[in-house]
């Protein structure tokens, strides 16, 4: 018995890929709502959207234009994702004053902005995973973060770089004031686009 080829991102029709899109809104959704609930501010996740990068275009695809900050995850379990949380200058500037009592930004640590926005990183992608996890039935635990200490454009080379195509599920982050706070990327790996779209039942 020939055995069956993993599907690849290139692979999708519209009825997968939107099935997709509707597990990351699981996600995004518990992840604003955890970062609403540690910021003490209303947190909105814009509709996530489904985009297929070939290997070597998730830069060109997602068109990295900065960050005051970047983290990205391992996700292990039941399956496996590669995930990477950005914030704007403008994102970080309210997030890191809210997290540190001082709204407006008048922090005189920068290095306190970075452990404060790193610490809520592992809030949101463990509420993210967890939003996904309960979605289909599996347990998905994110490793520690890996915190971008370069370019934007570097971190999603480290997250991303390796993949032969990603389907990246990507939503943008509003705050009340800032329209465009920061944008969460998450992508599943190997064999485990497969399992999900099977868990999904839309194989």
């Amino acid at each position: 018995m020939k055995q069956r080829r993993p599907v690849t991102p290139l692979d999708l029709t519209p009825q997968q890929i939107e099935a997709m899109r509707q597990l990351a809104q699981f996600g995004s959704a518990d992840a604003a709502r955890s970062l609403g609930r540690l910021l003490g501010t209303f947190v909105e996740a814009a509709p996530p959207r489904v985009q297929v990068a070939p290997k070597g275009a998730v830069e060109r695809v997602l068109q990295p234009d900065g960050a005051a900050f970047s983290v990205h995850f391992e996700v292990e379990g039941g399956a496996r994702l590669r995930w990477m949380m950005h914030v704007t200058q403008e994102g970080a500037t309210l997030m890191g004053g809210l997290l540190l009592g001082a709204p407006g930004g008048a922090i005189q640590k920068p290095t306190l902005y970075t452990s404060a926005l790193a610490e809520m990183s592992n809030i949101v992608v463990s509420s993210y995973v967890g939003g996904v996890a309960a979605a289909v039935g599996l347990t998905l635990v994110p490793s520690i973060p890996h915190v971008g200490s370069g370019t934007l454009a570097e971190t999603m080379q480290a997250a991303f770089g390796d993949l032969d195509s990603a389907l990246l599920l990507v939503t943008d982050l509003r705050l009340p004031g800032v329209r465009y706070a920061g944008r969460i990327v998450a992508t599943p790996v190997e064999e485990s686009l497969s399992r999900l779209l099977s868990m999904l039942g839309v194989v």
